[in-house]
């Protein structure tokens, strides 16, 4: 299986986006998922960084997120939700603002939802057993941890410090529920 960075409310910061793109590069994610509030800067520089990375982008519009300045760094409106086959896993990407939980987005046990929003991360699996998480914010923290993002892959979800890539939670691939119990 392939890994996954993803990450939310950058909030226009070309120092998120280019560390969450070189931590991809270093651990060969196959696709870097950011959750909302991108918010692009007419700063060039954060449209080239995303347009001129090798690896699948894909993004959810967040609530501070607008299309004039989707408009103005020439970028087209992302969607509210994306959703991404991962193994025999769905993964749905939504910001959180709209939609806060996964109920009535069709998602079944052993799925994965991540959304932001909050700026705090959290990751826990829900009474239906749809992994929830919450990658926290990669620029405006509304805790303690600091900046934080998050990796999927075969073994785990993880959620990191961006800073120095300490764990500050994981779920094992042994503990997700799966599908088919």
């Amino acid at each position: 299986m392939d890994t996954i960075i993803f990450g939310s409310d950058l909030h226009g910061s070309l120092p998120a986006l280019i560390s969450l793109l070189e931590k991809a590069e270093k651990v060969r994610a196959s696709m870097l998922l950011l959750g909302g509030d991108l918010c692009p800067p007419e700063n060039t520089l954060f449209t080239i960084a995303l347009a001129n990375s090798t690896l699948e982008i894909l993004h959810v519009r967040g609530n501070c997120d607008n299309a004039y300045d989707f408009a103005k760094a020439q970028l087209p409106l992302p969607p509210l939700i994306h959703k991404v086959l991962f193994g025999e896993r769905t993964i749905l990407l939504t910001h959180g603002d709209r939609y806060p939980s996964p109920y009535g987005l069709g998602l079944r046990k052993g799925d994965i939802f991540i959304s932001g929003h909050t700026h705090t991360p959290n990751l826990h699996t829900d009474a239906m057993g749809i992994i929830c998480v919450n990658p926290g914010s990669t620029t405006f923290p509304r805790n303690i941890l600091g900046p934080t993002y998050g990796i999927i892959d075969s073994n785990s979800i993880r959620i990191l410090s961006l800073k120095d890539d300490v764990c500050i939670t994981e779920l094992k691939t042994y503990s997700m529920p799966r599908k088919d119990q």
